[in-house]
C-alpha cells in the first residue's frame, strides 16, 4: 500500500525520535559521567517533625552504581541517598534509573541528578507527531517559528546580561516586536493579513504597556514587591518589566489573529458587509475571546506562584505576607496583560478594516 506524503512525514517523524530517544537514553547529552543504577537496598527510614508540626519521613537507601561512560567507564560503587516521602529537595532513585555522577579528588562517587534528557527529546517527538498529524504542512512553519523565537529569545538573554540590566524597556520591546515580526512573516507569510495582524499585535502590546507602566510611575510603583522576583541575578525590576512584555505579547498574539482571521473570513463570505457591521463583528468576537484568555493567563500566573504560597502558608506565614511575596506580581502581571487583551479587541477590528476598500457604505 503506498504511503501518503502525511503518513511518509509521520512515520518519518516516529523513527528519527524513536532513535533519537534510545540514543539519548544510553549516551549523556555532553561531557557528563553516566552510570547505571544496578542495585537498591533500603538502610533506614525515620518519621520526622519539625517547629510547625510539619510531618514527613526520612528514607537512606544504598546505591550501587556501574559507570557507563569516561575514564571510570566499567567499575562499580557504592553511594548512601537520604530522600524524603515528601522528594521536595531530593529524590528517590530505583533499578536501572541512568544518573549523572561526578567524582571527588578522593575518587568517591556523588550522585548530581538523574538522567532526563531522553524523556524531553521523546516529549518533543510526540508533540511533533501531533502537529503533523493535525496541521500537515502547516506544523513545520509553527517548528520553525518555535526555534526561530527561541534562537531571539536566547539573544535578548544575552543582550540583557551584557547591559548588565540598563535600558530595559527599550530591550524587551524591542524583543517582542521582532518575535511578533518573525512568528507572523514564517507562519502567515509576507501579505496585507500578516501586516494587519502585526500592527494591531504591536500597536496593543505598547499600548497597554505604556499605559499600565505610567500608572505604575504616577503612583511611583508603592506597593510592588521587586524582591518577589525569583532567582534574580540582577536588578528584579528590570526582570519583571521583561517577563511582563513577554507575557502581554502572548496573549495579545493569540487574540489579534483570531479577530482579524475571524474577520477576514467574515468579509470574504459576505463583501456586502459595511463597516459598521464588521465593528459590531469584531466586538462580538473579542468579547467572546477576553472571558477566557484573561482567565487563561491568570491561572498560569498563579499556578507559577502556587509551590511558593503553599510553602509559606505551611511555615505559618501570615496571608498578606505571603500575597506580597509569591503572588502580587502574578497578580500585576495578569492585571497588564488583561489591559492589553481588552485594548486589542478595538485595536484589531479597526486595523482589519485595511483587508480590502470596502464597498460602499449601507445604511443600517
Amino acid at each position: 500500500m503506498k504511503l501518503t506524503k502525511k503518513q511518509t512525514m509521520l512515520l518519518l517523524i516516529a523513527i528519527l525520535g524513536i532513535i533519537a530517544t534510545f540514543w539519548a537514553y544510553q549516551h549523556p547529552l555532553g561531557q557528563g559521567t553516566l552510570a547505571q543504577v544496578k542495585r537498591v537496598q533500603s538502610v533506614s527510614h525515620q518519621a520526622e517533625t519539625d517547629q510547625y508540626q510539619n510531618k514527613d519521613t526520612q528514607f537512606e537507601q544504598r546505591l550501587t552504581l556501574r559507570i557507563l561512560n569516561g575514564s571510570h567507564q566499567g567499575r562499580t560503587y557504592q553511594v548512601l541517598n537520604d530522600y524524603d516521602a515528601s522528594q521536595l529537595v531530593n529524590q528517590r532513585y530505583y533499578h536501572n534509573q541512568r544518573v549523572y555522577v561526578q567524582f571527588s579528588h578522593q575518587g568517591k562517587a556523588t550522585i548530581l541528578t538523574a538522567k532526563r534528557d531522553w524523556v524531553l527529546i521523546l516529549a518533543l517527538t510526540l508533540t511533533a507527531l501531533i502537529l503533523v498529524a493535525i496541521l500537515a504542512q502547516k506544523s513545520w512553519l509553527i517548528l520553525l517559528s518555535v526555534l526561530a523565537n527561541c534562537l531571539l529569545f536566547f539573544v535578548t538573554l544575552r543582550l540583557d546580561i551584557w547591559r548588565n540590566g540598563t535600558a530595559t524597556i527599550l530591550l524587551y520591546s524591542g524583543a517582542a516586536i521582532v518575535f511578533a515580526t518573525v512568528t507572523f512573516i514564517i507562519y502567515q507569510g509576507w501579505r496585507r493579513k500578516m501586516a494587519i495582524m502585526l500592527l494591531s499585535t504591536i500597536s496593543a502590546l505598547l499600548l497597554a504597556f505604556g499605559l499600565s507602566y505610567g500608572i505604575m510611575q504616577a503612583t511611583k510603583e508603592r506597593g510592588i514587591t521587586y524582591m518577589a522576583v525569583a532567582y534574580a541575578t540582577q536588578s528584579p525590576r528590570s526582570l519583571f518589566l521583561g517577563q511582563t512584555l513577554l507575557g502581554v505579547l502572548g496573549a495579545v498574539m493569540d487574540e489579534s489573529t483570531d479577530i482579524v482571521t475571524s474577520l477576514s473570513e467574515l468579509w470574504q463570505h459576505n463583501p456586502q458587509l459595511t463597516r459598521r457591521q464588521l465593528w459590531h463583528s469584531g466586538l462580538t468576537i473579542g468579547r467572546e475571546i477576553m472571558g477566557p484568555l484573561i482567565n487563561v493567563l491568570f491561572l498560569i500566573f498563579m499556578a507559577a506562584a502556587l509551590p511558593m504560597t503553599i510553602l509559606f502558608l505551611r511555615d505559618n506565614n501570615s496571608i498578606s505576607y505571603t500575597f506580597e511575596f509569591t503572588l502580587s506580581l502574578g497578580v500585576l502581571q495578569s492585571l497588564i496583560s488583561a489591559i492589553g487583551i481588552v485594548l486589542t479587541v478595538p485595536l484589531a477590528t479597526l486595523a482589519s478594516f485595511l483587508l480590502r476598500p470596502m464597498t460602499k457604505e449601507v445604511q443600517v
